[in-house]
């Protein structure tokens, strides 16, 4: 018996989405397309937070790579790694170049820039640029 009033309740609930829809079909349109935009919106971006995380966590591995690179003394190595983040940092401003992100990267990238250049000259960083460069690194990260 309960499992009829259960079955007669849901297709009463059908029949009466069904009947609205039916009877308004322009304003269910609507709601349909507002709702879709909204997840199309949402999706982009998400996927746009994603990319940029992705960049941040590149440029995150070229330094670690370049700091043990500087731990074997070999600087033409570090200086690539360094290179490669910055190219990582760049592609990550290019996602979104008047975001609140980019101000804080382009500050990272002329820090990067310095101790790159640095590196191409065959000059070590010292400890403390690196433990700067890996905390400003780190507080970018979203």
């Amino acid at each position: 018996m309960m499992k009829i009033i259960r079955w007669s309740f849901f297709l009463g609930v059908v029949f009466a989405a069904g009947y609205y829809t039916g009877q308004q079909p322009e304003v269910v349109k609507q709601t349909l397309r507002d709702l879709s935009g909204e997840v199309l919106e949402n999706t982009i971006g998400l996927d746009q937070t994603v990319k940029l995380q992705r960049q941040m966590l590149e440029a995150k591995e070229g330094f670690i790579e370049g700091r043990a690179y500087l731990l074997d003394h070999d600087f033409e190595g570090a200086s690539g790694e360094f290179e490669r983040a910055l190219r990582h940092l760049d592609e990550a401003v290019a996602l979104d170049p008047d975001g609140p992100m980019a101000k804080k990267i382009e500050t990272l990238k002329e820090k990067f820039r310095e101790a790159q250049q640095s590196l191409a000259q065959g000059r070590n960083i010292p400890p403390h640029v690196l433990a700067d460069l890996r905390q400003e690194l780190q507080d970018i990260l979203p």
